[in-house]
């Protein structure tokens, strides 16, 4: 099956209702779950995940018609990397820990075509109350309807910037692209943030990115480390 995720295949599609709900947890949580050759991204000392909640519609191959498209909820726990050797300096990285969806057919799917890691659990959306559950692991937030104030701009640069994600095929690093056409995010207010996910989640700052955002998943590629 790894063989089919380096097919040459271009995503595309739209970005709807996107939440980016980001925490710091202890770098030793993360650690062993990060493979060879990737660092954890410094955040205050700290690893910072900034989980993306997203609908994603109109999504297909784009060699595929639209009439094939397909649709989902993707939860993703994405861990920011220090990628400056493979960036020209500049960390823009991520690496998926762990990704979740309510559809088995896009679980089967992802773990064929994909290194999101997908795996099924149950999504509560009701109004701006959210609830991710898998057995007895939970992740809870609740947005609030006015803009919370600019409280860290480094938070805001830092995931505002990413647009690109690592992963292993065949034991060799490769990197996805994730081409858009603009990205808005501002902050939001997000309160009664609770998860036992990871034992040592703090909360740091929610944004949201009004609108539909035209989207491109590129072909993973092989990473070549850049001489800084």
């Amino acid at each position: 099956m790894e063989m089919l995720k380096k097919l040459p295949i271009k995503y595309v599609g739209e970005l709807h209702q996107v939440r980016l709900i980001n925490f710091s947890v202890d770098k030793e949580e993360v650690l062993p779950y990060l493979p060879e050759g990737l660092e954890v991204r410094d955040y205050n000392g700290r690893a910072l995940i900034s989980m993306v909640n997203v609908k994603l519609r109109n999504m297909r191959p784009d060699f595929m018609p639209k009439a094939l498209h397909f649709d989902y909820q993707h939860i993703g726990f994405r861990l920011l990397i220090d990628d400056a050797l493979y960036s020209d300096g500049a960390a823009k990285g991520i690496f998926f820990l762990r990704s979740f969806t309510e559809k088995e057919l896009m679980v089967q799917g992802g773990s064929w075509f994909t290194n999101y890691k997908l795996e099924k659990a149950s999504i509560t959306n009701a109004g701006d109350t959210f609830e991710l559950r898998q057995g007895s692991s939970y992740l809870n937030y609740k947005l609030g309807d006015e803009a919370q104030p600019k409280a860290n701009p480094e938070l805001k640069e830092m995931v505002g910037a990413l647009d690109r994600a690592y992963s292993y095929i065949d034991k060799e690093l490769v990197r996805v692209r994730i081409m858009r056409e603009r990205w808005p995010i501002e902050w939001v207010t997000c309160t009664g943030f609770e998860t036992n996910f990871f034992q040592t989640a703090r909360f740091e700052g929610a944004f949201q990115v009004r609108g539909m955002i035209p989207y491109q998943w590129l072909p993973p590629k092989p990473v070549a480390t850049c001489v800084l």
